[in-house]
């Protein structure tokens, strides 16, 4: 593993499910960088609970695709859509406890495609869900022409690539 420095990854979408932070019903992540891997860090709160006092399945899946999306971009400085991804729940996770989440690029297949994985760790560094994922991987000319995001969004997220 990379031994430099983590380093903190601005966010640019206040309002996503998954890393917004004015976002009162979402996760919150924030991400950070070590050149090879995106980190965060996450608690998740009591409203986004399965069974019991168990974090649901779906909150899960959505927190590896959020990892996984994120280090699509910022690794490879592509924007993205996520094709597919395959889920494994190892242990259970409960809510309210610390959760270290890591995002990287398992294999990049070619220019417009790469595999990526996604880890939760629970505050005893245990494993407990991985995810592997395909990712389209999009130029910023050919993904504005997409039409699904607004191009002043667009060029903040390559704003966010070029402080690198």
């Amino acid at each position: 593993m990379n031994t430099k420095e983590w380093e903190k990854i601005p966010n640019v979408d206040m309002n996503c499910f998954g890393c917004g932070s004015e976002n009162h019903h979402g996760l919150k992540m924030t991400f950070e960088t070590n050149g090879e891997k995106l980190r965060s860090i996450v608690i998740v709160p009591d409203h986004l609970r399965g069974w019991s006092n168990i974090v649901h399945g779906g909150v899960l899946s959505t927190i590896c695709d959020e990892i996984m999306g994120w280090a699509a971009i910022y690794l490879s400085k592509r924007f993205i859509l996520t094709k597919t991804m395959k889920t494994s729940f190892l242990m259970p996770v409960t809510i309210g406890s610390r959760l270290e989440i890591y995002g990287y690029i398992k294999e990049k297949i070619d220019e417009r495609n790469a595999i990526m994985a996604g880890e939760i760790y629970n505050e005893k560094g245990r494993l407990c869900t991985t995810s592997i994922g395909e990712f389209a991987l999009f130029t910023s000319d050919d993904f504005k022409k997409l039409n699904i995001i607004p191009d002043d969004f667009l060029d903040k997220m390559i704003g966010v690539f070029d402080k690198r």
